[in-house]
């Protein structure tokens, strides 16, 4: 029996000894070997999920409070599969129920640590990111977990729309989210799927602003979008672009009457060049009529000599004005459907 246990004359290893060498947190079930979830495995659970190659046993009473979805499916039979354990696993898991999902396991682990705690404020989310999020939202409208994807919803608005802490100018400037055309379009598809449609005007901006001469694999990830959001990009960058001409007169202007001035906390500098002054808005309009003070009370690039004084400021409002009626226009510029919101109801942070 011993020799039986290490391998066969041939030197292929025996199936009986590779499966006594298991760690017991290795089960098979049906056939197919999973491993038991750290967190979200609990002895005394009666139903277990099989999620890809994970193994996760939970209680029915707190899965079928949560979710009109999950108490159908608990209340309705399910088959027995094969079960084989490690033989040093603890627990004894022959006659629970097990039935598979076919989602991430880690978008469920993520809704489990939510629906555990007995409320949502008590589970930690600081380590969750903006696709953890869009991952617990896509599971937890899947299975009408309403109050937490209503939760989620506005854990990733924090992320993708401007509040008081977040400006517009950093959040298109941030290299993870609106600064990678690839998460771009995974935004566009994740809005449209999940009904979302919040999310989708600052992404066809900054498809249609980014510079794909300098970006790895060009406009390759555009082909991921469906011909009628490919041609939303181009067309709406024409209609941007017309609109943001539109404004240059008295953007030039304004701008130009404060080139020498010389009032108090305010630095006179030499009128910019019209092509240096004027290339930045038309390429990325949103961000450029955005200043942002620096080095005390002064401004940079195109606005910079600005400063403190009361017709400064005033110069600095009208940008305002216009950077926020192009934004408020981005649903027109690339047609998308009226109800579009551009942003949350929280306001701007660079005012």
């Amino acid at each position: 029996m011993e020799k039986d246990l290490q391998s066969s004359g041939s030197g292929t290893p025996n199936p009986l000894q590779e499966f006594l060498d298991l760690p017991p947190s290795t089960l098979f079930i049906n056939g197919k070997r999973y491993k038991k979830h750290e967190q979200h495995w609990y002895e005394e659970g009666n139903f277990g999920f099989l999620v890809g190659d994970t193994a996760f046993r939970l209680h029915r009473s707190i899965l079928s409070r949560r979710s009109s979805v999950f108490s159908d499916m608990l209340s309705t039979p399910q088959p027995l599969f094969p079960i084989l354990e490690a033989s040093n696993a603890q627990d004894n898991i022959i006659g629970v129920p097990f039935t598979e999902l076919q989602d991430r396991a880690q978008d469920f682990a993520h809704v489990l640590d939510f629906i555990y705690p007995s409320s949502l404020p008590a589970a930690r989310t600081e380590h969750l990111g903006v696709k953890d999020w869009m991952g617990v939202i896509r599971f937890t409208g899947k299975y009408l977990i309403n109050d937490l994807n209503k939760w989620a919803i506005s854990a990733l608005d924090a992320h993708l729309l401007t509040s008081s802490k977040t400006s517009l100018k950093a959040l298109l400037q941030k290299p993870s989210t609106y600064k990678n055309p690839q998460f771009c379009v995974e935004i566009i598809q994740f809005s449209k799927e999940c009904s979302l449609p919040r999310f989708l005007p600052l992404a066809f901006y900054a498809l249609a602003t980014a510079e794909w001469d300098q970006i790895p694999g060009g406009a390759s990830c555009l082909e991921q979008l469906s011909s009628q959001d490919r041609t939303r990009v181009h067309e709406g960058r024409l209609a941007l672009s017309k609109a943001v001409l539109e404004k240059m007169p008295s953007l030039f202007e304004k701008l130009s009457s404060r080139d020498s001035c010389t009032q108090e906390g305010c630095k006179p500098t030499k009128e910019q060049e019209p092509s240096t002054r004027w290339k930045g808005i038309l390429l990325h309009p949103l961000e450029e009529l955005a200043p942002e003070p620096r080095r005390g009370s002064w401004f940079s690039g195109m606005f910079r000599g600005l400063g403190s004084c009361v017709d400064c400021q005033k110069v600095v409002t009208h940008t305002h004005t216009v950077r926020d009626e192009l934004k408020g226009r981005l649903t027109e510029f690339f047609k998308l459907e009226s109800k579009v919101e551009v942003v949350s109801g929280a306001p701007d942070g660079d005012r």
